[in-house]
């Protein structure tokens, strides 16, 4: 009798822990991780330089280069703009400013590795690497009113020699900021000092000579 007296209390005693475990708060899921964001594709670039180191040897002595512009720009009625990477400090090589006229000071910004190329009337000054991108004139014939060092363009026409295989050959003649390239089979483009494209006409001419790049037999 004691125990079927015990079991409605047991009955009620398991019906209480089973709603009790149905009772309990659900657990909590841990909070969603943060995507990660992917990386950039390519390296990040660098921040700009806002101004070009100077070319000059340390030690050589240099003079502000606007003063020198404004100077030539009175004596030969020329505008100039420059670039904003250029050094403002400039190298002489020697010469005294009162002596630097238009044709010297294009000799004195070569030995700077800078530039001048004329578009609309005014005179630019930039660093020596960029002066390829820049509408440089066109000069098929030779002018003695061209300073030695204005830069230039000139297309070359071969007739007896191939003008791929000068490309090799006449490379090495010129500085790393000029441009030379052939268009298959007889024509060359150079662009570089006037003088220096002088010298590369008087080579090609004379290399394209009736008989040339045939070996005797």
């Amino acid at each position: 009798m004691k125990i079927a007296k015990s079991c409605p209390l047991w009955f009620a005693a398991c019906l209480a822990a089973a709603f009790g475990a149905y009772a309990q708060p659900p657990a909590q899921s841990p909070p969603p991780r943060q995507a990660v964001q992917p990386a950039p594709a390519g390296p990040v670039p660098a921040p700009p330089r806002p101004f070009a180191e100077p070319y000059v040897l340390p030690g050589l002595p240099t003079v502000p280069l606007q003063p020198l512009l404004d100077r030539v720009a009175r004596a030969a009625k020329k505008q100039f703009l420059v670039d904003g990477r250029v050094s403002p400090e400039i190298y002489l090589g020697g010469a005294r400013q009162e002596d630097v006229t238009y044709p010297l000071l294009l000799s004195i910004l070569r030995l700077n590795d800078l530039a001048a190329v004329e578009l609309e009337g005014r005179i630019n000054v930039v660093r020596a690497f960029e002066v390829r991108f820049y509408a440089t004139p066109i000069v098929q014939n030779d002018d003695d009113s061209i300073a030695a060092d204005e830069w230039i363009t000139r297309v070359l026409t071969t007739t007896n020699i191939d003008a791929a295989g000068l490309v090799p050959i006449l490379r090495p003649l010129l500085p790393q900021a000029a441009h030379l390239a052939a268009m298959p089979p007889s024509r060359i483009i150079v662009m570089d000092r006037y003088a220096n494209v002088q010298r590369i006409t008087a080579i090609v001419k004379s290399l394209d000579q009736p008989g040339a790049g045939r070996r005797d037999q």
